[in-house]
């Protein structure tokens, strides 16, 4: 059921139209143009979170005027949700380091770009540097290229790797008081744990991410990657990685290991929105330190969790840094975007180049990216 209570250029403030919400029943979403109280949507009564904010956005979008800024989620059932203009108003004026490094050689030059890969409209457009680093680029180089994977393949693969043996379930997997909790919170955002049973405990602990993630108002299709290929034009493209392994390493993980990253995605659920919401802000800002901090707290501190990481992290990250460090032997402008948290502490790809005596200069939000010339 929708439940719609102003259109464009109603006089209602957001004041009148929370309260209004407040009454409505559980599984609800509150959906506005920022600034505009008056163009908005409502959903209540839904059987899933995703399905409140989906129909929330869907109305907003319909009364919206095509010059006005895209609507946001403001609010899923009780929380607050932080808008794209909220998490930019907490961006340094003042100049600050950007996800951004430009390194030379002789004959190339490489910027390494440090992506998110679920955002939402209101935080395009990126910094002006990096889009102008990428429009330098003849080369985009991903982690993996997603418009280069077969799909029917990639679910084969997957099926293979994410999915328990024959005739084993979920719940012949998780323990006891796991299962339950489990439910309980997939019940409450309206998934039926009923149909994930064939599925290991990290396919379901991804599934359980995703869902949050869309049912704040994020979307994965709108992620840098999927935003720069959109763009790419005649580009070359490559990948650092294959499909298969990163199924591998996401989904392939000893049992015991997934269980415990299950368990630790579970307790952080009352921190997801905050959480996610304050990564992004520091990402937004170039602050290694608080980026490092969210990152480690939300990847989990025991130590299956820590030795997964260090596969998830610290080990790609030895790899990529020997494929860029090849980039700059050959020719050409190189866009190299890599997930952010790759560049994060000693171990990070910036690191580790500067282990093998390659120094690349970091990129600040007052700095021009001049045409760049090779030989």
């Amino acid at each position: 059921m929708l439940y719609s209570t102003g259109s464009p250029g109603s006089a209602a403030t957001l004041a009148e139209l929370e309260t209004g919400y407040a009454g409505l029943d559980r599984r609800k979403a509150l959906a506005a143009v920022p600034g505009d109280s008056g163009t908005h949507g409502v959903a209540h009564s839904q059987s899933q979170d995703v399905l409140a904010t989906v129909r929330a956005l869907t109305d907003c979008e319909a009364q919206r005027q095509p010059d006005a800024p895209p609507c946001e989620l403001i609010r899923l059932n009780e929380i607050h949700i932080r808008t794209g203009a909220q998490l930019r108003a907490e961006v340094p004026r003042a100049p600050h380091p950007l996800y951004l490094w430009r390194y030379r050689s002789d004959d190339a030059v490489v910027f390494l770009a440090g992506s998110i890969h679920t955002l939402k409209p209101s935080l395009y457009p990126l910094p002006v540097q990096v889009t102008r680093a990428f429009d330098e680029a003849d080369t985009l180089v991903l982690e993996v290229n997603i418009e280069d994977i077969d799909p029917q393949a990639l679910q084969r693969k997957i099926s293979s790797i994410a999915t328990l043996p024959a005739g084993t379930t979920l719940v012949d997997v998780l323990p006891g008081p796991l299962y339950q909790r489990l439910q309980t919170q997939m019940s409450r955002y309206g998934v039926p744990l009923e149909r994930m049973q064939h599925f290991n405990p990290s396919m379901v602990m991804t599934q359980f991410v995703v869902t949050r993630l869309m049912s704040f108002g994020y979307d994965a299709t709108i992620g840098v990657e999927e935003h720069l290929l959109a763009r790419a034009h005649d580009k070359r493209i490559l990948q650092l990685e294959t499909p298969e392994a990163q199924l591998e390493l996401l989904f392939g993980q000893p049992l015991e290991t997934q269980i415990d990253m299950l368990s630790e995605t579970l307790d952080q659920d009352v921190e997801f929105e905050p959480m996610l919401s304050n990564m992004i802000t520091a990402w937004l800002s170039g602050d290694d330190a608080a980026f490092e901090d969210l990152f480690r707290r939300q990847a989990g501190d025991s130590a299956l969790a820590r030795d997964f990481n260090r596969q998830l992290l610290d080990d790609r990250n030895v790899v990529m840094a020997e494929k860029i460090s090849g980039y700059l032997q050959d020719e050409g402008v190189y866009f190299v975007l890599i997930g952010a948290a790759h560049f994060i502490g000693d171990s990070g790809i910036v690191a580790e180049l500067e282990r093998r005596q390659i120094t690349g200069e970091r990129i600040y939000s007052d700095m021009g990216i001049a045409p760049e010339t090779v030989h």
